[in-house]
Formats: structure tokens, sequence, C-alpha cells
């Protein structure tokens, strides 16, 4: 049957083809291999092959004889453009490597190689070719055998390059068979775009620059890595993401850019050691030949090209703009956008490639909507509140709208103004938001988003921390280079445990590990383009090397007694009926609620209304009032008698000195000075600095008299003597000039003990363990 097999019986492709050429010549090369296997078998069997007749003559003839005839056979493959050719010329592959490849590649253009490969090495179950059958079609002199066995060696050029494959890796000597990958046979049989194997997405891209300067450079750095690559491409480039830190997609990712004279661009970035890709692309490329281009988030120590990866400039935005829109766009509304988004020039093409039309408002609209992804590690919240809003201390809001107009001109300002040579405008803004929980401070963050057109992702600490070495610094880089990409705003909320983790001299391995880890986070904040905003409920925490780090620090302080009027006001809607006798001034004046907690009592009233299907009561609001003290943990009266305990005018006198204090304060310091009540410790009052402590030292009363007489320590905090002292001085002349008014309908009396015992301070601070402080001791007394 085999010697019937001849030119016919090649597959019915174009002879005019490079493969169709080389498959012909393959079938000749084939026909002579018959003719020796036959000779071989009939002088293997001339005399029998039964019993030991057959064993006898298995051994009689000598190598010599069963050796096939020496020929000068022309090379298998013609010398013509084709993708073997190419391949060849890309691997300096000698005539029988290359012959090799073809051989293994018939198969996979025929089946009936298949058969005749099978029945050529004596075993038709291994349609694929062996050593035995490669020796047989390729193997003609020494040298060709010897050039062979070298190539199919575990560092020879074809199984190096993984062009060829053992299949098996037992086998008997002679009878390892080899296979070609799938993204070689693609590229062979004039795939334009062979896939490649192991990766988790690829993507073929047009190149936009003069080619690499080094057959490997890395591109790094927090921009857009993947279009800074393909500005060093010249022609094709092939981006490949590999599923794993395994060397196999890196492997094909080269080869494919062999094979399809593409550069293969290597994404890193989600690979959590990229060291075995790295080794084996340098490796690949040094060894072998070829180009290709590594993205990692840093340098890699590599005797190689960097190039950095740097974020587009507003200039280069805007710039990209006008390109895009063939200068439809006015420049002032180039640099809106430029503004609002951070986006490519890649991303900016393919929006307005997108949009139906050129108008600003449906460009700023799709680039909104191309920045809608996920930000690991975070939360995305749709802004629902504007500035409008929310109830805020004047100097808050203030600070809000500078904020809001920074980052809106930030770009332009700085560009026209030059500004960049001595600030930091290229980045950031870095914002600290302060106050306790429940000021406003996530809906002042999501005001600022609104206004400025960017999505909002919350960040949770305890997520980016890992126990796992490297797990951390990921995750920090995950957030901030998507959150970049997107053009979000990062919500860092409770931040607190950011500023507790840090030590000042750390004493063990944890807290020095600590210590780096937020020392990477702040200093990736630092090098972020777009807003940060970090949330603590205790600014006095932080030390000034941490502040000087922040751009924007925005106090959100408790609300005044107006303040919170209006946010009784503002909770109710105007859906929601009211009854006459619904007195928001009381409540207010009662009970020091933050804005937070007032939402939550405004729910409960209205559901309380809700339930009996009337208007809402001042009774529901007191009750709502009682809910919300209880479930926070804090003292909730049952309904007061006619006659105040002297509980009660405990607390009412200290909700008197504070509003003396707090009103007088606010009038002259435009930062929130913390009144504190009760031991005035560290830990007490070292975060709410500045601060005004109230400490009661003494209480009695007279038997028989429902009055009260009460001392009270009153102490200034600051971070600098100097400013203490001169809080101090202002408590002073505030108590001295004030007049408490009266308490459940009895009289007060305040006085400054101008002259006091040392001892007493002495006693008050040791108790406290520290040294004594300026102080002042006020004396009320209560009818």
């Amino acid at each position: 049957m085999l010697n019937r097999w001849h030119d016919d019986m090649v597959p019915s492709v174009d002879r005019d083809e490079p493969l169709a050429e080389a498959l012909r010549r393959l079938d000749a090369r084939l026909l002579s291999v018959v003719d020796e296997e036959e000779h071989r078998a009939h002088t293997l069997t001339a005399e029998g092959a039964d019993g030991w007749d057959g064993v006898r003559n298995l051994i009689r003839p000598s190598v010599a004889r069963l050796r096939p005839t020496a020929g000068q056979w022309d090379p298998l493959v013609p010398v013509m453009p084709s993708p073997l050719r190419t391949l060849s010329d890309g691997l300096w592959l000698e005539d029988v490597e290359l012959e090799a490849v073809l051989v293994a590649l018939a198969p996979h253009v025929e089946p009936r190689y298949s058969a005749v490969y099978g029945l050529l090495q004596d075993d038709v179950r291994q349609p694929l070719a062996t050593e035995r059958l490669l020796y047989a079609v390729l193997g003609r002199d020494p040298v060709r055998m010897a050039t062979l066995a070298e190539s199919l060696g575990p560092a020879g050029r074809l199984t190096r390059s993984g062009v060829l494959t053992q299949v098996h890796k037992q086998a008997a000597p002679l009878a390892r068979a080899f296979d070609l990958p799938a993204d070689v046979v693609a590229a062979l049989l004039g795939g334009a775009r062979p896939p490649v194997t192991g990766a988790a997405g690829q993507r073929w891209v047009a190149g936009t620059g003069a080619g690499p300067t080094s057959a490997v450079t890395v591109v790094h750095g927090t921009g857009d890595r993947v279009e800074r690559a393909l500005a060093l491409v010249d022609g094709i480039g092939v981006v490949v993401r590999p599923g794993s830190a395994t060397a196999e997609a890196v492997r094909s990712a080269w080869r494919v850019g062999l094979l399809a004279g593409a550069v293969p661009v290597i994404d890193l970035g989600a690979c959590e050691d990229p060291a075995p890709i790295v080794a084996e692309a340098v490796e690949l490329v040094t060894d072998l030949g070829g180009r290709a281009i590594l993205l990692t988030r840093e340098p890699l120590p590599i005797a190689a090209a960097h190039v950095e990866a740097t974020a587009p400039t507003w200039a280069e935005r805007r710039a990209a703009w006008l390109w895009a829109t063939d200068g439809t766009l006015s420049e002032a509304d180039a640099g809106r956008l430029a503004a609002r988004h951070r986006i490519g020039a890649a991303g900016i093409r393919q929006i307005v490639g997108r949009a139906v039309s050129r108008d600003v408002d449906e460009l700023d609209s799709a680039a909104a909507g191309s920045g809608v992804e996920a930000v690991r590690h975070s939360q995305r919240v749709v802004p629902g509140r504007s500035l409008d809003d929310l109830i805020l201390r004047d100097t808050t809001r203030d600070a809000v709208e500078r904020l809001i107009y920074y980052v809106a001109h930030r770009d332009e300002a700085g560009e026209a103004l030059g500004l960049s040579s001595r600030f930091p405008v290229a980045t950031g803004p870095v914002v600290l938001f302060a106050g306790r929980s429940g000021t406003g401070k996530t809906a002042a963050a999501e005001a600022v988003a609104a206004a400025v057109g960017r999505p909002l992702h919350t960040v949770d600490l305890a997520q980016l921390m890992s126990k796992y070495v490297g797990e951390t610094e990921k995750h920090i880089d995950e957030v901030f280079t998507q959150s970049q990409r997107t053009s979000a705003v990062l919500l860092f909320d409770e931040a607190d445990t950011l500023f507790s983790a840090r030590v000042e001299q750390a004493s063990n391995a944890g807290e020095q590990f600590g210590n780096m880890l937020v020392g990477y986070l702040l200093q990736r904040i630092e090098r972020h383009d777009g807003l940060t905003i970090l949330a603590t409920n205790l600014r006095g925490g932080i030390d000034e090397a941490f502040l000087r780090r922040f751009q924007f620090r925005i106090e959100f302080p408790l609300p005044a007694d107006d303040e919170r009027i209006r946010i009784w006001d503002l909770m109710l809607p105007p859906k929601v009926a009211r009854a006459d006798d619904v007195d928001f001034a009381a409540l207010a004046k009662a009970h020091r609620f933050t804005g937070g907690d007032i939402r939550n009592a405004a729910l409960r009233a209205i559901f309380l209304a809700h339930r009996r299907g009337e208007p809402v009561r001042q009774a529901d609001l007191e009750r709502a009032v009682e809910l919300e003290l209880l479930e926070m943990g804090r003292l909730s009266r049952h309904d007061a008698g006619a006659e105040a305990d002297r509980g009660q005018l405990m607390r009412r006198t200290l909700d008197a000195l504070e509003d003396v204090l707090g009103s007088a304060l606010r009038a002259r310091f435009r930062n929130e000075i913390h009144v504190v009540h009760g031991a005035p410790t560290p830990d007490n009052v070292g975060a709410r600095r500045p601060a005004v402590s109230m400490a009661l030292f003494r209480l009695a009363a007279r038997r028989g008299n429902a009055g009260l007489r009460t001392g009270f320590i009153v102490s200034a905090w600051s971070h600098r003597p100097e400013e203490e002292s001169e809080l101090l001085g202002v408590v002073h002349e505030v108590l001295s000039e004030a007049t408490l008014p009266a308490v459940h309908g009895r009289q007060t009396h305040l006085r400054i003990a101008e002259s006091h015992d040392f001892d007493l301070l002495n006693r008050f601070w040791s108790s406290h363990g520290q040294a004594v402080r300026p102080s002042l001791v006020v004396d009320v007394e209560i009818d």
C-alpha cells in the first residue's frame, strides 16, 4: 500500500504555496524511507522470522547493512517567504531542524501522515513523529544526525524554545514522540493572530513608535504601561496577560512574536511573583533571540532598558482631546474634559470614536461612563448628595468649596502659572477630613465627588492588609492603579487605624512591619494622581509630620444648637407630616447629637408616627431620642418627674458651661476647640487637641438643701505650650465675664478661684500621672 503513495496524495492546496511545495518534497522523502524500511524488513526476515531463526536474523545483519543510504537531497523547505522560513530566520535554525518542524507539522495538515508515521515506526498507535522517524527521514549523514540530536536535547533550540515538545516524558530509546504546540501550528498554517498558550488574555494592537532600543525592555510606573509600551513598537504588538506565574505563557508569547512578526508585550501587573516569568523572558531573548517588553509596577533588578510610564499630564490629555475631535472642541472644553477625566490618548480616541456627536456634554458623559469599573478592595458609592444638602459650619463649608475649586482647576492653573516647579500640583490632592463620627465626613466626600463629576470609592484599610509578604503592597497598588484609570475619588474611611499603626520607636518586628506598610501606603497616596480623602475621628492623634502630607485639612466639628435645629428640620422630608407641637429648638438644646445621630433618631420617629398613621409629634421625636441613646449605650432616662434630681442639675450645669465656652471659642478661633469632660488623661485629651478639659473634683450639698456646690479644674491643651497659654487666657476671660443661665429654674453662680492651694492641683495632677499643669479652679453653685 505504501508503494502506491505518490504525488497525488499531497493535500489539495496550491502547489505554488511554500507549504504545499514542502509537503511535496516530504512525500518524496517518505517514499524513499518506505523503500529503505522495506529493505530493512526484508534483511531482518530473509531466512524466516519465527522462533530462534527470527532472533538470529535480527542479530546477523550489520549496522552498516541496515543504515539508510546517504544522499545529497534538496532541503525539504523551499527558500521562499513563508511562516516556516520566518521561524527559521528568527531562531537561526539549520535545515535539518526546520525539516523536523515540517515533519511534526504534516499530521496537522493531512491526517494520512499520522497513519504513515505509525506504520514506519512499527507502532500504529503512535501517530506523532518519534526520534526514530526523524532520524530515518532527516538524518542522512552523521552531521545532520548530530545537529538534530543536539536540537532535540534539553538545551536544544527546538525544545528550549518550545517549538517541539516531548509528548511523553518516559519513553524507550528513539521512541520519544514530539509535537508542536497550538500557537506554532496556528502560525505555521498561516494564522495572522496565533493564540498564546497559558494566557489569561491577549490582544493585538498596532504600535506607534520606532521600536525598542534593546532586546528586553521593562516598562514600569503608575501610568498607562500598555500605551507607553506600544509607543516602543514599530509594527504589531501582542499584549499578553499570563494566566499564572509559570513560564509557559511567556514562552508562547515569545514564539508568537517570532512567528507573527510581532513584539510580545507581557503584562506582569497581576502576577503575584513575576520572577519566574522575568527570568524565562530574559533567558529566551538572550539565548535564542527575539524581543520582549515586560510591564511591571516597579523597576526590575535585571540588565535591561527601563522606561517609566507616567500618567499623561493635563496638557497632554487636552491635546489628545483636541486631536481626537479634529479641533472641533474649544481649548476651554478640551481642558475641562482633561481635568475631569484621567484618560490616556488611546482611551480618548475610543470615546470619541463611539460618541454620536462631538458635543462636549456628550463626550463628558461618555468619558464618565468609561470609568465605571471595579476598583479592587473598595466599594463604589453613587454620590446622592450635593453640598447644598449638607448642614456645615461656615468655616467647614468654605474649606470644602475651596477643595472643589482646587480639584477642578488644579491642572489648568498649574500649567498656566507654572506651578509644578514649586508645588506638587501634578498629583493629589491628599485631604484629611477630621471630626467625630456622624459629623458629615462621608456625606461631604459624596458631595465633593458629585461636584467634580467623578466616581467615589470607599476603601476598607482592613482589606488591604495581609499577613503574606508582598500581598499588602500589591493590594495597595491595585487600588491606586485602578482608581487612577477610572479617575475615582478615593475615601479611606476610619483612617484612625492607619495612624495608630505607626509607631515612632518600633521595638519589635511587628511594629517595624506596620511602619513599613504605613510608609508605603502614604508614599503611594502622595504619588497618586487623583483626589484621596482620609477620614479620621481623632485629628489630634496625628503628628505634625503626618499633617504636612495633606494639602487640605478640614475640620467637621460637632454641630451647634442652630445647626442641630437645621439638621432636625432637614431630616424630616417635606412629604412627612408634622404635628403642630414639633419643637426642634428644644431637641437641639436638650440633646447634643451629631448629624448622624439626628438622622437615626429622625428615621425612628417617622416610623413611630407611620405605625399610628398620624403626623410626627414631639413625643415621637423624644421617644426616638431615648431609643437612640439606649442603643448607643448612653444614659437614657425614663420620663422625668416634676422635680429635677441632682444628676440632672449636674448635667445641665455642664451643658451650660460648655455652651458658654463653646460659643466664645468659636467666636475667637476658626478651628474647633474641643471641650472635653472628665479626667484629662492622654487617651481622653491627647487626640483632641486643641482642647479645653473640665474635670469635676468636688461635689457637695448642705443637708436638707436641694442646691449643689461643684468645683471644676479647667485646663488648656495643645501641641505647643505657647498655644496652651493663649487658650487658657481666653478661657479665663470668658469665665470671668460669664453669667450662667438658670438650671431647672434655679439660679447659678460661677466664680473663678483666683488664688488656691497648690497642693490641690498637685494632688489632682499626680492622681492622673502628670506634672502640674496651668489650670483654673472654677466653682459653680446652684441655689
